[in-house]
């Protein structure tokens, strides 16, 4: 599939309508960090922490989407308060996106290890056009963006309940739609999207762990998306599990753990439609540490 035919598929189901606005970027290695879909996780486990995301999709395809992520917060003020930063870059394409976010939460400590954190967030993100990059057997009016760079602010909020073993999140990270001047006239370059996070951990038994959880990702005028995941926690230190997004890919995920402070992650993922036939997959790589830096803080062990 060249680069022309993979642009044209992506605007059409991305933002040449009011419909089919753009994703938010996909990520598989969330399950330990919802930073990037819900502010209310800023600073939610009380220790700093900083984590790298690197995801490639549809290996083989040229043009096929990469995100880079890159996520820092921290637990303030006895715990009560969050602040991070997220800094993230999107490319398909002739689309590159690059975002910037900072994040509030506000915690309030429950009985029985409870808690209940409502978060804010505010940043812009920056959506460019290299259409000089295609190369097209005749012109097309509809890829001469008035607009080839729009930047936009935006903001965002969210809710996040967990337990010792079991989490429940609710959020919209962006909850301006972004819209463009086009050859067409206005077309919508991001949609709003609603996010509903759940998770549970059972004690199989003391050197096992098994966690089921869901993400249900929705927006205006499109099918309601659904990842279903179900991954075993291995003497305390070795994460394995398999993905199920949308019910059009597969994928499994994996992720060690050492001393509780540092992560590294990967998934795999191969789509179930036609794009499968002509791709190797989608890869993803997540590195996390957990530090105290901060008074109170204090690392421990932790399973979202």
């Amino acid at each position: 599939m060249s680069l022309k035919n993979i642009v044209i598929a992506l605007m059409v189901f991305g933002s040449t309508s009011t419909v089919f606005g753009q994703q938010d970027p996909l990520y598989s290695q969330y399950l330990l960090n919802q930073s990037m879909i819900n502010p209310a996780y800023t600073g939610i486990n009380d220790v700093f922490n900083a984590t790298l995301f690197a995801r490639n999709q549809w290996v083989g395809l040229e043009g096929a989407p990469q995100t880079n992520t890159l996520n820092a917060s921290a637990s303030i003020i006895n715990n009560k308060v969050g602040v991070g930063l997220l800094v993230s870059r999107d490319a398909y394409g002739v689309n590159k996106n690059t975002e910037y976010q900072l994040m509030y939460s506000y915690k309030i400590d429950l009985l029985n290890g409870r808690s209940l954190s409502f978060g804010l967030q505010t940043g812009y993100i920056d959506y460019r056009y290299d259409y000089d990059n295609l190369v097209l057997e005749q012109s097309d009016q509809a890829l001469e963006l008035v607009d080839a760079e729009v930047t936009k602010v935006n903001f965002g909020s969210g809710i996040f309940f967990k337990t010792n073993q079991f989490y429940l999140g609710a959020s919209v990270p962006r909850m301006l739609n972004m819209e463009s001047r086009s050859a067409n006239g206005t077309t919508t370059v991001h949609q709003r999207h609603y996010y509903v996070s759940a998770g549970y951990v059972f004690d199989q038994f003391i050197a096992l762990k098994f966690k089921p959880s869901a993400l249900i990702k929705i927006v205006e005028g499109q099918p309601i998306s659904v990842d279903l995941n179900a991954s075993f926690l291995l003497l305390e230190s070795l994460w394995v599990g398999a993905t199920i997004r949308n019910f059009n890919a597969v994928g499994i995920n994996s992720q060690f753990e050492f001393n509780d402070m540092f992560r590294l992650g990967y998934s795999f993922e191969y789509p179930l439609n036609a794009v499968g036939t002509n791709t190797f997959g989608t890869h993803e790589l997540m590195f996390s540490v957990d530090l105290e830096l901060f008074k109170n803080n204090a690392i421990g062990r932790r399973y979202f």
